[in-house]
């Protein structure tokens, strides 16, 4: 391509940009520096998600949840042991998709919340849409964005797609997609290169995964004003090779890639970082009927009391935001709790604690876990009306407590669980009690049951959506912090 070429095919992608923000939403959004803007995030179990389970009941759709999250924490060690094993630190590494479940649809690992966006610039005649719309995953613990496109139906002797309901992302018919050559873009990894063109890939041991040759597309996302936010030259994954047949186990199957919000930057925070200044939020609600939103630079609201602030560590090798979790205390009593149990060892790999939007209950380490369920049975013990019950659920929550009826002294027994983290002013998150406790229903004896919400684990700590409800979370990937505040993320958040 000459030069003059170069710039006839740059103008072409402005206006086609403009013709794709005018067919989906009407007034034109322009991109500057420093600019924001807001997409709505989808719970996998919402109505509108394409992944809508149907009309269960609150405790089926909690055990989905809960499966979810022993999902989830096994997927986080197989990714792990993965970067482990290809950064040669371990010789021993089992291989992860071993420890990973085969699971029905509704529970899958790869994340909870979901986005609907555009991608590329085709023909079409108005008023029909000049993009392809897809559903992704979006995971703070992913780097890279990707989607399924043709090339995996072009593989030999047979092809290497995961089943969807609409066909792979047809990328060679977009005039906005244009393949990275080798050695010709700074998100290129040195030697990563197929056929010429830059690739990536998340690959196990066994060579199971997902493979990707790297290009740069439009997007388009529907924002909350209604209008739609264009921004061209994304760098994204085409799946040529996607093994991995825990991702789509079904012809109706509606997710065909990933958002990754990692910070990386190949990821999608980083790449429009001069757009956003850097810094992505949520506020995320229990509820599945109200609607919360992925926001971006200066669409992010600013907390009326200010925020508290905690460094993110991040780890060269695993994809995770860390932060130092400190102590926890119940009511205000801390428990005894060796901090050492919190600390990051091994580089990230083992320890710690993960801000993860795609886990759905919180796992604690399992010395933390027994201190807390033992400083609450005995604060428990207090109040005559609380009577221990067998969990009525498997997989279980190990701590409940009977609520038919609810014990008179509810009110005043449930307890703030506050974890403390490190920074200035001794940030720290809160968690209620309708956040740290969970109500389910036992079939067999039909009683309700008090559940504590959290799980143990013998590796890390993993702080999930359910006790990261009502705060407003800001990742300041500028600065390497997390920045949060209480917030009723039930109001437009």
């Amino acid at each position: 391509m000459t030069a003059v070429d170069h710039v006839v095919y740059k103008l072409s992608n402005i206006s086609l940009l403009l013709l794709l923000s005018l067919l989906w939403g009407g007034t034109i959004v322009v991109a500057k520096p420093n600019n924001g803007f807001s997409t709505q995030l989808i719970h996998i179990f919402s109505p509108q998600s394409p992944l809508y389970p149907g009309n269960i009941s609150y405790t089926e759709e909690n055990q989905l949840l809960l499966q979810q999250t022993n999902a989830r924490k096994r997927y986080i060690d197989a990714t792990i042991a993965a970067a482990l094993f290809s950064n040669n630190m371990s010789q021993t590494t089992k291989n992860p998709l071993d420890e990973l479940p085969r699971l029905k649809l509704e529970f899958y690992p790869y994340g909870m919340y979901i986005v609907q966006l555009g991608l590329g610039t085709f023909d079409a005649k108005f008023p029909a849409s000049t993009f392809k719309t897809y559903y992704l995953y979006t995971d703070t613990g992913s780097q890279l964005i990707w989607t399924l496109c043709e090339d995996c139906l072009k593989q030999k002797p047979q092809p290497k797609c995961f089943q969807t309901r609409d066909p792979p992302f047809p990328n060679s018919q977009s005039k906005t997609y244009m393949p990275l050559p080798c050695g010709g873009h700074r998100l290129c990894k040195p030697g990563k290169c197929k056929g010429g063109i830059c690739s990536m890939d998340s690959t196990y041991q066994d060579g199971s995964g997902v493979r990707t040759t790297l290009g740069s597309e439009a997007f388009s996302l529907l924002t909350t004003s209604g209008r739609a936010q264009a921004i061209g030259n994304i760098v994204l994954g085409c799946a040529y090779d996607a093994t991995a047949d825990i991702f789509g186990a079904g012809e109706d199957y509606k997710v065909s890639g990933m958002l990754g919000l990692g910070y990386d930057p190949i990821s999608f925070p980083n790449q429009i970082s001069h757009l956003i200044d850097g810094a992505f939020s949520f506020c995320l609600t229990r509820r599945r009927d109200v609607q919360t939103y992925l926001r971006f630079g200066s669409d992010i609201p600013q907390p009326l009391g200010g925020v508290r602030v905690t460094p993110l560590v991040l780890s060269d090798l695993v994809p995770y935001y860390h932060v130092n979790l400190k102590a926890i205390s119940v009511d205000g009593h801390k428990l005894l709790i060796n901090p050492t149990v919190f600390e990051i060892r091994k580089r990230g790999t083992e320890g710690g604690c993960i801000i993860d939007n795609g886990s759905s209950f919180t796992l604690l380490i399992n010395p933390a876990y027994q201190a807390l369920v033992m400083y609450l049975q005995m604060h428990f013990l207090r109040y005559p009306s609380f009577n221990k019950v067998l969990p009525p659920i498997y997989p279980k929550f190990e701590l409940c407590y009977n609520w038919s009826p609810p014990p008179r002294e509810a009110n005043e027994a449930l307890p703030t669980i506050t974890f403390h983290f490190d920074g200035p002013n001794h940030p720290n998150i809160d968690v209620a009690p309708e956040s740290g406790f969970i109500l389910m229903h036992d079939r067999s004896s039909n009683r309700d049951a008090l559940c504590l919400a959290f799980v143990p684990d013998d590796v890390r700590t993993i702080f999930g959506s359910w006790q990261l409800s009502d705060y407003r979370y800001i990742f300041d990937l500028k600065r390497s912090l997390l920045k949060f505040a209480p917030e009723d993320c039930a109001k437009n958040s």
